[in-house]
């Protein structure tokens, strides 16, 4: 018998997808989770689809989101109550992360903050892990440390058609009252006049959107987000939130807000929940892109952690931990593709549209029942709906409009992803229609039954 493994996992992050991952593997395996900082301190809150909470994370949650708005400078507007489900609960993010921390500490198993992780080898089917408190060995490693992962650069693993949510802002008071706004109040789209030098410009360009969510009758979340293929700095976001709150017309309602906690985050975006795995590695949460549309990232990991700990309790039942075995094991609920597709492409219409354009989007809504947004939003549209949409889509933009919004380096990826979706016939005419929307001068015969309105 070779010299025995301290450890069966070893966690990198103590963040929700570490912590959550953590208290379930430390009922039956021996795991050691470590953090740069502290486990369990967060600067990200959430509010997730009620569907994704059990009876065990239920006591964690309060209030929720009740209403959908959205305004813009150019006067699109959107109300709707929400109707897939009652509410949208806010995670108290505050009590669940201790939680998990606690329930991994009583199985026995260890938590270090304030550990830094350094590096990493595998040999003979062990991983000795290096930190700045020293060498830990196990069977895996899960890498949970977060979008800035340096164990996915170690891996060379690639993230460039990623978009990222950049994200600024604060829980506040308001001294004066609400004003018109409502308890479950969610703003998803506010953008302002001196934010947009002309209309053209998109948000891909560094147009900050503003959002806000009521959780009660004095205190808010409000933020200012950023979709791009780039991250914003903490600074750039922290004096465009100062001006937007204190200085725009329409935040009258935030003018005398009394700051009194600072949330911030960088979210990854347009490839939905990658499935990635090296030798006795796995990757979790925001370095996995365990994500959902609005950011909803803790959404993701509530519908997913249990399940994933189960099937990742097989494979190191079975000491089967190569690449392979790990990649065999489904990782998360899997969507429909044509969902994950429909994700990918309004990350992509989102960032790259005019100000217009967007007008034009968000008022497709009041054209249709608005619990298709609700349903876009959490990935719960059945073909039927989607097709409904696509027809309202199709009727307010022309062929060429929607292929002008995708950049052209990204046309391959759409392409990549949509032929999950549909016959590779099918992908041909869309590419050729592309080349010729795109001004390539030779127009494709569409003589096969294919007609484009």
């Amino acid at each position: 018998m070779g010299k025995e493994i301290p450890f069966d996992v070893i966690i990198i992050g103590g963040g929700p997808a570490g912590l959550s991952i953590g208290s379930e593997l430390s009922k039956n395996y021996k795991v050691l989770v470590v953090d740069k900082n502290v486990a369990g301190v967060t600067s990200r809150s959430w509010f997730v689809p009620l569907d994704v909470l059990d009876e065990g994370v239920k006591p964690f949650t309060y209030g929720g989101v009740t209403r959908f708005l959205a305004s813009t400078f150019t006067g699109a507007k959107l109300a709707f109550q929400a109707k897939l489900f009652d509410r949208y609960p806010y995670v108290n993010e505050k009590t669940i992360l201790p939680y998990w921390l606690d329930v991994i500490k009583s199985n026995r198993s260890q938590v270090i903050d304030n550990c830094a992780y350094l590096d990493h080898t595998v040999k003979d089917g062990v991983v000795s892990v290096q930190t700045t408190k020293g060498c830990f060995a196990s069977r895996l490693l899960i890498d949970a440390s977060g979008y800035n992962s340096i164990i996915l650069d170690k891996y060379k693993i690639k993230r460039n058609n990623f978009y990222w949510w950049s994200v600024y802002g604060a829980v506040g008071e308001h001294p004066n009252g609400l004003q018109s706004m409502q308890v479950g109040d969610y703003m998803m789209w506010q953008t302002f006049k001196d934010s947009n030098e002309n209309l053209d410009t998109s948000l891909a360009q560094g147009r900050p959107v503003f959002e806000y969510e009521i959780y009660d009758d004095k205190t808010s979340l409000s933020l200012v987000l950023y979709l791009r293929k780039v991250q914003i700095s903490y600074s750039d976001m922290e004096k465009e939130y100062l001006h937007v709150i204190r200085n725009e017309d329409s935040t009258k309602p935030f003018h005398d807000l009394k700051i009194k906690e600072i949330k911030y985050g960088w979210y990854p975006s347009g490839n939905l929940s990658q499935q990635i795995a090296e030798d006795h590695v796995v990757f979790v949460g925001d370095s996995g892109c365990w994500t959902t549309p609005c950011g909803w990232g803790m959404g993701f990991i509530l519908d997913n952690y249990q399940f994933f700990s189960s099937q990742l309790s097989k494979v190191l039942a079975a000491n089967t931990l190569d690449k392979a075995s790990l990649l065999s094991i489904p990782h998360y609920k899997v969507h429909q593709k044509y969902e994950v597709l429909m994700n990918t492409l309004a990350t992509h219409f989102l960032s790259n549209a005019t100000a217009p354009q967007l007008d034009k989007f968000i008022n497709l809504y009041n054209q249709v029942d608005p619990i298709l947004c609700e349903k876009m939003l959490t990935l719960k549209m059945s073909e039927k709906e989607l097709r409904e949409m696509l027809k309202v889509v199709l009727k307010t933009f022309d062929l060429k409009e929607l292929v002008q919004i995708i950049p052209k380096q990204d046309y391959l990826l759409v392409l990549e992803e949509a032929k999950y979706v549909v016959e590779d016939t099918v992908i041909n005419k869309i590419h050729d229609m592309i080349h010729f929307v795109s001004g390539h001068e030779d127009k494709p015969k569409l003589n096969d039954g294919f007609e484009f309105q």
